[in-house]
């Protein structure tokens, strides 16, 4: 995984910044990446591309996914920057890379860590 968020906007790098924060405050060592993937990543986007952002954690259950979408939805309000959001065990992950599944590769292949 690539390692610099330089080449996003400054608000992009922010709410990124704030995600990853306010994500630590809720799961604490429970959250285990953070990850920046797709155009944003890769650096071919457009106007109209949004923010792909994987949320990898050790264990979930619906409420706490509910809890991690809530944060996410308030900073896609307070910034008006959309967020393209897969909330995904650990488990889960690994499970998608075994099955070769496209976002799992791409994940790991492009993705930044925040």
């Amino acid at each position: 995984m690539s390692k610099a968020i330089d080449h996003l906007e400054e608000s992009e790098r922010i709410i990124l910044k704030e995600l990853k924060t306010k994500l630590l405050e809720l799961l604490g060592s429970n959250l285990e990446a953070v990850i920046l993937f797709g155009s944003k990543a890769r650096g071919d986007y457009d106007n109209d591309s949004d923010i792909d952002v994987a949320i990898i954690v050790n264990y979930l259950d619906r409420n706490l996914k509910r809890n991690i979408l809530s944060i996410v939805t308030n900073l896609e309000t307070e910034y008006g920057i959309p967020l393209s959001t897969l909330v995904i065990s650990r488990e889960e992950f690994e499970l998608l890379k075994r099955r070769e599944r496209r976002i799992a590769l791409d994940i790991e292949r492009e993705g930044i860590e925040i």
